[in-house]
């Protein structure tokens, strides 16, 4: 609001509304702090896809290497065995080893790389970690 010795007659409409000098800067700290958060629930999220993935993939490869044991002539499954059951979505822009010591199907662990993310599974054991 204007001072009362601004006016000569009284206003004859609403005045403007003004914002301070604070109100800006508010503002940004608020939409700052907003893109904090939702940059990391992106992340995380990223990283929960990651992890269904490598589950997904490690029962995918036990299936495969119960079906080559079925057929008498067993081998280790590679990621080519396992599209068919993963999907193209799960194997586009990946990288899947899978680990069986044994050779005794019964696979051991997968190890699963996407998108700079090493997730490396085997049941009741998850590890995920930048890839070097």
């Amino acid at each position: 609001m204007y001072p009362i010795k601004n006016y000569q007659f009284a206003p004859t409409g609403p005045e403007p509304i003004r914002f301070s000098r604070g109100f800006p800067l508010a503002v940004t700290v608020i939409l700052f702090f907003v893109v904090v958060i939702i940059g990391g629930l992106v992340l995380s999220i990223q990283n929960t896809t990651y992890a269904a993935n490598s589950r997904l993939v490690y029962l995918a490869a036990q299936a495969k290497a119960i079906e080559f044991v079925a057929s008498g002539n067993y081998h280790v499954p590679d990621q080519a065995d396992l599209i068919d059951y993963i999907g193209a979505e799960v194997n586009q822009a990946a990288v899947i080893t899978v680990v069986d010591e044994n050779q005794d199907a019964a696979i051991d662990y997968i190890i699963y790389t996407r998108g700079g993310l090493v997730t490396r599974y085997a049941p009741g054991e998850l590890v995920a970690s930048k890839e070097k």
